[in-house]
């Protein structure tokens, strides 16, 4: 049975052997090159925040109060939110107005590549890099087989996400339980993704090392569904953002992405300046960028290539037009030390114990998983013995 309510697409220790302690010399220089290091950064990062403001006094901030996250200060988590809501619509207009290109039309803009430098490169000047055939035709099949037994099972049972009106749209959430194509895919293992361990070296070169896992879910794209709200992946961080991104979201294309495909909706280059500082900024003009070159673009990409965003980039879901399906798997990425940035992340906590076991020590770590007990431990159980009031 199908549903018919759409829903919104949303210091460690260790042991072994002590280490060589270092002489005085090396440790003052080190000292003294860390601190070279971080005075240039502090500058770095100085050049990007907002004007000054008039020099605050401890009674004046007293007397404004607690402001940081109620909604009224201008750097509260609710300000990416007023920015993005100048985009209301823009999507749909600008695709019913046939304002929006392909990408490939645009010979500048990405292209699929496995050259590791081009991909830097093109990530950095546009917000977003294609891994050219980051999998086989027999990985990419064995992945959509699966995909589509799921799916089915979930509208059976009642369960099904649609994500567009007349069905025309399906979300399948948490691939994580459903399929070692998908985990092993998730982990970049060359088993499931022949360019994996590439894909894996630039995350890792966006976010560092022990980057976490937001979601992994299936989507699929009939002919009349598909299309998103304009948006950043990062739009609940409080600004100012820092000139680099929080997470990075990456698509892994099962079937061909253009225009008429439903291919995803990008606004190149919208993430940050040549500088560095991102553009979203209180009082920023973000329809400026839509309407701006090259504006809005659907992205072009043959099915096994890998889409690789920075956060910050404004992009959307397409909607297909032509006849068919488009199928892929979208995952995202966030750096260690971040809570998860994606709806469907706390689907994570939520692990049935036979999958569990399946779980890689990577796989745990990017959840945030470590055991599976969920009981409370030690004096917190809840059937320890009570002493009477």
């Amino acid at each position: 049975m199908q549903q018919t309510q759409v829903q919104e697409d949303r210091s460690s220790s260790t042991s072994g052997s002590l280490p060589n302690v270092a002489d005085y010399g090396e440790v003052i220089a080190g000292l003294r090159d860390e601190n070279a290091r971080l005075r240039a950064e502090l500058a770095h990062l100085r050049a990007y925040g907002e004007e000054p403001q008039p020099k605050a006094t401890w009674e004046a901030e007293a007397h404004r109060g607690i402001v940081y996250a109620d909604g009224h200060s201008r750097n509260s988590s609710l300000s990416a939110g007023r920015l993005l809501k100048q985009l209301a619509g823009l999507s749909k207009e600008r695709m019913k107005a046939g304002r929006i290109r392909d990408s490939d039309a645009l010979g500048y803009l990405p292209k699929p590549s496995a050259d590791a430098a081009q991909l830097e490169a093109d990530f950095v000047r546009w917000g977003y890099c294609l891994v050219e055939d980051a999998m086989s035709p027999q990985q990419v099949c064995a992945q959509v087989g699966r995909l589509v037994d799921q799916a089915e099972a979930e509208r059976r049972l009642d369960s099904a996400i649609v994500t567009s009106a007349g069905g025309t749209a399906q979300l399948v959430n948490n691939l994580i339980l459903k399929g070692a194509v998908f985990r092993d895919a998730v982990e970049f293992k060359e088993s499931a993704a022949q360019r994996g361990p590439l894909v894996d070296q630039l995350l890792t070169k966006i976010m560092g090392e022990g980057f976490g896992l937001g979601c992994a879910h299936g989507s699929i794209v009939h002919t009349g569904g598909g299309l998103q709200e304009l948006h950043i992946d990062q739009g609940g961080m409080p600004l100012p953002y820092p000139p680099f991104p929080f997470g990075s979201l990456i698509i892994w294309c099962y079937s061909d992405f253009s225009l008429a495909a439903g291919g995803t909706y990008v606004v190149p280059g919208s993430h940050r300046f040549a500088g560095g500082a991102t553009r979203f900024h209180e009082g920023a003009d973000l329809v400026g960028l839509v309407d701006g070159e090259p504006g809005l673009v659907a992205i072009c990409a043959p099915p096994g290539t890998c889409i690789i965003t920075d956060t910050r980039v404004l992009h959307c879901g397409g909607r297909r037009t032509a006849p068919g399906t488009r199928y892929a798997m979208r995952c995202h990425y966030n750096r260690h030390f971040m809570r998860a940035l994606h709806e469907q992340a706390s689907a994570n906590l939520h692990v049935p114990d036979g999958v569990y076991e399946l779980l890689s020590p990577r796989l745990k770590q990017m959840m945030s998983i470590a055991h599976n007990n969920h009981r409370p431990i030690g004096e917190l159980r809840s059937d320890a013995a009570q002493p009477p009031p």
